[in-house]
């Protein structure tokens, strides 16, 4: 049985992993004939502060910062032979919308996403993305490493 994607969703956050989960997502999506949907979230509670503005503001900041990352990320995949690929920012839990809200919505069939290098500790503390969305996912998860 050879399983066809026509949807693939890509979660990146600058980080090394996240661009190499990128890269292999823009051959899946080749191989595949697929469009591929490249998610950056900030989360919500990176920026805590007591004043409104400060919080508006930072994230405004990032947002702009994000906007680039990922108008290089469509570049680098319209130069590799895509022609569908659709750049989500969102502000909110990386976990529940990776996993849960951005593939309703799309329809997506496979997401993507690098392994994350924190220790055990941290991630027993924290959890991580790759760790929540491939139990949550109710569709299939390719993790890279």
């Amino acid at each position: 049985m050879i399983t066809t994607y026509k949807k693939i969703l890509v979660g990146v956050d600058g980080s090394d992993l996240a661009n190499k989960a990128f890269m292999e997502a823009v051959e899946v999506a080749k191989r595949n004939d697929a469009e591929l949907y490249v998610a950056h979230i900030i989360p919500s509670t990176v920026y805590v502060s007591p004043d409104a503005s400060v919080y508006a503001k930072m994230t405004a900041m990032e947002k702009d910062r994000v906007k680039e990352q990922l108008a290089a990320n469509i570049r680098y995949a319209n130069n590799h032979g895509l022609t569908k690929v659709t750049p989500i920012l969102e502000v909110g839990s990386p976990k529940k919308e990776i996993a849960i809200r951005i593939p309703e919505e799309y329809g997506i069939d496979l997401i993507m996403l690098g392994i994350t290098g924190k220790g055990v500790i941290e991630r027993m503390m924290m959890g991580s993305v790759a760790q929540y969305v491939s139990a949550h996912a109710a569709t299939n998860v390719l993790l890279v490493k």
